[in-house]
């Protein structure tokens, strides 16, 4: 066995050092115990639920942000008292992150033994992944989420066709977002995968509609409320309006159409920033999201058998991963933790450059490493905002980060390097198979 050179082993021990301090510091300085405030999200939910445990009504779609089935999950934690909850989502997310960080190295490895170097590189993309750790401080449902998708793409890898469409369905009913998956399993008509998807929506639906009628309400509200959350333009997402939060094509396409002076004005005020030609901007987020859905449906338009799917699958793992991107492109907002749901995508990418270091090369390499910094925000705001003050947006750096839509370009670039991956593993498979 070729023994790793020296460089390389102090690199990684200094990086393992840095990524400890790191997440530490993080944690201790922002979290939910010593600073209460980081709750506000989840307990606007979880209040919600009480709301409707009290009253009777379940009142959507001003302020409820989930689908039904997450408030029903709640409501066994009701008779505790909020501070024992917000412990036990915050500590117990742990055990999901854990067991992630097993199913994502477990799916990218292939039929090879994993090696102990691929779960510490997916421990480390993970620690010193910003939406990761904002998503550790709030204990949002986006952490489940996350672990869901890595499960789901494991179930798929193992051949767990139907456990792998229900364990989808599952995480599109805490938030609708990990939804897109079913897309992919839909173009490749892979059938036991939409089966189970359906059978666990339905369960997902009556059960949601058992719990709003026992209630008093109406089995509609299962229905029309999720509708409204996505359509309805008095909704908080779906306004034309710009905001740094909203690291999506969408979100990007509107802040391209505000002016100097709005920029600043939001950037120093935090309030949403208006779009000086809102149906311009509605027209070319649509016209964008066509070509790049699209696109995306032409690529994947072929279909795995059963034996190809098993000899290529670091090509079916980088299509998986290039759905994930979908989400950030469909959506029309989204807030900057949410792209945890797409460390799986980074991992996967990553292990496979690891794995296929003779396919892969620079031109990957390179892709992968601006896109993971740019999602990652490695350099930390309060670092940013210590340099000198800028002559248009003063000292609010971070914010400026945020604004130009940096993470949202990192999204697009880790597409690239998908696409280029998903390439030259397919060559190199097929050859290497006698196709």
């Amino acid at each position: 066995m070729r023994r790793r050179p020296l460089w390389k082993t102090l690199l990684l021990v200094l990086v393992t050092a840095y990524s400890v301090l790191h997440v530490g510091y993080s944690i201790m300085r922002y979290n939910p115990i010593s600073q209460p405030y980081a709750s506000g999200d989840f307990l606007r939910s979880y209040g919600e639920m009480l709301h409707w445990r009290d009253t009777g009504a379940f009142t959507p779609p001003r302020e409820v942000l989930h689908p039904t089935f997450y408030y029903v999950l709640l409501r066994p934690l009701a008779p505790l008292p909020i501070p024992t909850v917000v412990k036990v989502f915050f500590f117990s997310q742990w055990l999901w992150y854990a067991l992630a960080i097993w199913w994502m190295v477990q799916a990218a490895s292939g039929p090879s033994r994993p090696r102990p170097i691929d779960y510490l590189l997916a421990t480390l993309l993970m620690v010193n992944f910003q939406p990761f750790l904002e998503t550790v401080a709030l204990h949002k449902v986006e952490g489940i989420e996350f672990a869901l998708l890595s499960l789901a793409i494991y179930a798929f890898r193992k051949r767990w066709d139907v456990i792998t469409g229900a364990v989808v369905a599952v995480a599109a009913n805490l938030k609708y977002l990990p939804g897109v998956l079913g897309l992919y399993f839909l173009v490749k008509r892979e059938r036991r995968v939409l089966a189970g998807m359906l059978a666990a929506l339905a369960l997902c639906l009556a059960v949601s509609a058992a719990a709003i009628m026992a209630t008093g309400g109406t089995w509609s509200a299962v229905v029309t409320y999720p509708l409204a959350l996505a359509f309805d333009h008095q909704h908080e997402g779906n306004r034309p309006e710009a905001s740094i939060e909203f690291q999506t094509l969408s979100g990007t396409v509107n802040r391209w159409l505000v002016g100097p002076e709005g920029m600043v004005r939001h950037l120093q005020t935090q309030s949403y920033a208006a779009v000086s030609h809102p149906g311009l901007a509605l027209a070319l987020a649509a016209v964008l999201k066509l070509g790049l859905v699209g696109g995306y449906l032409y690529a994947m338009r072929r279909r795995w058998t059963a034996r190809a799917r098993e000899t290529h699958w670091p090509v079916v793992l980088c299509e998986l991963s290039l759905t994930l991107i979908l989400i950030f492109v469909i959506a029309q907002a989204s807030r900057v933790h949410y792209a945890i749901l797409l460390l799986p995508a980074f991992v996967s990418a990553a292990l496979l450059l690891a794995r296929y270091p003779q396919v892969l090369g620079w031109p990957e390499r390179l892709l992968f490493a601006v896109a993971y910094g740019l999602t990652a925000i490695l350099i930390p705001g309060g670092l940013l905002n210590r340099l000198p003050p800028h002559p248009l947006w003063g000292p609010y750096h971070s914010f400026a980060y945020l604004w130009f839509s940096l993470p949202f370009y990192g999204d697009l670039l880790l597409g690239a390097c998908l696409l280029r991956c998903r390439a030259r593993l397919r060559r190199h498979l097929a050859a290497v198979a006698g196709e």
